[in-house]
């Protein structure tokens, strides 16, 4: 890979959205039933509109004009016994070409400072299985819990 990685909000209603919404559904769709492609790409537009509030939806543009990896921070990720209040970033997605490459932290460290930016302190996620390349990234664990019996490890990021 030699392009160079852009990391900009989302174009709503555009191929890259609806690349990494189908991205998104592929990757999560079975923990979350009521979601679907649309959904993503209806979230999209909600961060498009409104620029200064949550969802922040980030995109990883390469020069050579690919989508490489998505990135989002909304207000509820929709983690069933959570009692941490949010945002939570989620729906980080890089692209199997672009793995490797840093394009994953780029997309998390500006998802965080767009949502500090914004007002927020503390921010969190949840994975299933990359706990510790968050913890590469300054993420800090805060428990364990399942979502659809997957175990899942809950994460902050302090602001």
């Amino acid at each position: 890979m030699t392009s160079e990685i852009v990391i900009s909000d989302m174009p709503a209603n555009s191929t890259f959205a609806r690349t990494a919404a189908q991205w998104a559904f592929d990757e999560w769709g079975w923990l979350y039933p009521d979601d679907s492609v649309q959904w993503y790409v209806d979230l999209y537009s909600e961060a498009e509109n409104n620029p200064l509030e949550l969802p922040v939806c980030l995109a990883a543009l390469t020069s050579d004009g690919d989508i490489a990896g998505t990135a989002s921070v909304i207000v509820d990720d929709e983690l069933p016994d959570a009692v941490e209040p949010g945002p939570w970033l989620a729906v980080v997605f890089v692209n199997e070409k672009y793995r490797g490459v840093a394009v994953g932290k780029q997309l998390v460290n500006e998802a965080v400072r767009r949502a500090r930016e914004i007002g927020h302190g503390d921010i969190y996620l949840y994975t299933e299985n990359v706990s510790h390349w968050y913890k590469t990234l300054g993420w800090e664990t805060v428990r364990e819990t399942h979502i659809r019996q997957q175990p899942v490890t809950v994460m902050v990021n302090r602001g």
